[in-house]
């Protein structure tokens, strides 16, 4: 079985976390002012402040604006939807915009359609790791000085026109979950060069005195589904969630596991430590990455739409996301009948229309029917890409 991901994993971390729950340095806060230290320098920013997760640095970034009940927030129609919950939650609007069905990132076209005296907030998205058309939406946002913030959850080692992404909107969040290219089992961080927002950030964290708490279960379990994807032990789970019928329980009880291996907690200084080994290490791997995309790319035939790079972007290819023409549900399963894992509809992004009211956004909701996600990870050999292009061509030929 060729599995769509592979979760980075670190050598002896596993143990290392062990010996941080039996030692009492686990308490230092020594990695993390190194870790805060060196993510900032790598994006390019002033300010770089852990967080619980990604989600929790959106909403802390959006409780720091200043911003009225109802006022809106411009977000991709094709993103998390639980992004949308959480904008409500604070009292605001999620606005809906279309996407560009190339990039399938935020259009800046749709966005000007969708703006007027509410809008205070423009969420974009660099999906799937390649970057948004970011210099026009900050062009559109200056004109009536609306905040840009970044979700840079799936970009982590992406360029745009030289720099990071993170490094350009008045602020930015990260998420380190466990599929992520740097991944500490939990765990976000915020990003800005806005001295008031890094300020009121700050503030409402520090608030917050939870006990450190170490991600023994998540780490356990990433290691056990690493080693059982790529055998025949996956096929059972893998079967109901090709199946049209299974599919919404079987994704469900995945992501309910996933919740409940949460870390409670405020980040610990054992998750700093392996933050820094894993970005020291980022770039070669996204490296490796671009080459194997770009050979995947050469290899499907024409009627297999890859996701499109917009010009002066260098994505990170968190995921390698394509647009069969039709028959999705069969292509996925007669690829797992070939030994190939394949993700599709929610298991990539959710169609978020639904929460801009009565707004139409025809390319996120085509987008959301045709894409897939297909294997591939640095754990990938060249023939392992060249089998599952095979296969693809073979079911359009």
């Amino acid at each position: 079985m060729i599995p769509r991901r592979k979760a980075h994993t670190l050598k002896g971390e596993l143990s290392l976390c062990v010996k941080s729950m039996l030692s009492r340095s686990r308490a230092t806060p020594f990695y993390k002012d190194r870790w805060r230290d060196k993510f900032a320098n790598f994006i390019g920013v002033k300010h770089a402040i852990s967080v619980s997760s990604g989600r929790e640095g959106m909403r802390l970034i959006l409780g720091s604006l200043g911003l009225n009940a109802n006022d809106e927030v411009i977000m991709p129609a094709y993103t998390l939807k639980e992004l949308a919950g959480i904008i409500e939650s604070l009292g605001l609007k999620a606005v809906s915009a279309d996407i560009d069905p190339h990039t399938f990132n935020i259009s800046p076209e749709s966005i000007a359609k969708r703006m007027n005296k509410k809008t205070k907030v423009i969420l974009a998205t660099h999906i799937f790791g390649v970057p948004c058309r970011i210099d026009e939406v900050l062009d559109i946002a200056r004109v009536r000085s609306i905040f840009v913030i970044e979700d840079c959850a799936h970009s982590l080692g992406s360029k745009f026109k030289g720099r990071q992404t993170g490094s350009f909107g008045d602020a930015a969040f990260f998420s380190f979950e466990t599929i992520k290219l740097v991944n500490t089992y939990g765990g976000g961080m915020v990003v800005t060069n806005n001295d008031k927002i890094a300020g009121k950030i700050l503030d409402a964290v520090s608030i917050v005195q939870e006990k450190s708490r170490l991600p023994l279960k998540k780490l356990i379990m990433t290691r056990l589904e690493n080693y059982l994807l790529p055998t025949s032990f996956s096929l059972p789970i893998l079967y109901l969630l090709a199946s049209s019928y299974w599919h919404k329980r079987a994704y469900s009880f995945y992501r309910r596991l996933q919740g409940s291996l949460g870390v409670k907690g405020s980040w610990s200084d054992f998750q700093a430590f392996i933050g820094i080994e894993k970005l020291g290490t980022l770039e070669e791997r996204v490296s490796r990455r671009r080459a194997q995309a770009a050979l995947l790319s050469s290899l499907v035939n024409n009627k297999i739409k890859t996701q499109q790079v917009p010009e002066g972007s260098i994505p990170n290819y968190y995921f390698f996301v394509c647009l069969v023409p039709d028959n999705l549900w069969q292509v996925r399963k007669f690829l797992l009948m070939h030994g190939i894992d394949a993700g599709i509809e929610s298991e990539i992004a959710d169609d978020c229309c639904n929460y801009s009211g009565a707004n139409s956004c025809p390319h996120a909701a085509e987008v959301f029917k045709s894409a897939m996600q297909i294997p591939l990870h640095e754990g990938m050999s060249e023939p392992d890409i060249r089998y599952v292009a095979a296969m693809l061509n073979k079911f359009f030929s």
